[in-house]
């Protein structure tokens, strides 16, 4: 009975801790190279090459999931610092 409890909280706090470790490798990413990081996508892409949800690495990096999706389809929309413009049919 006891094995099944430890188990049932192992499996509890494994996503707990591995979200935690995710952090505090971003923060000593950042440390190292301040201007890599400076921008919550760079922060979200590399806290999911970790192995993070989209949602829970935009929490990690400050922001929300909604706000990563948005910046993501404006940075693909934009072609050398400029939006495409929408042709007209």
């Amino acid at each position: 009975m006891a094995d099944k409890e430890s188990a049932v909280d192992m499996t509890t706090w494994f996503p707990v801790i591995g979200k935690a470790l995710a952090f505090l490798c971003l923060s000593k990413a950042m440390e190292r190279d301040p201007k890599k990081y400076d921008e919550v996508l760079a922060k979200v892409k590399f806290l999911q090459g970790l192995g993070l949800s989209q949602k829970d690495a935009a929490q990690a990096a400050g922001s929300s999931a909604e706000s990563v999706r948005v910046m993501r389809h404006q940075r693909k929309r934009t072609k050398n610092g400029k939006a495409k413009k929408k042709s007209r049919r």
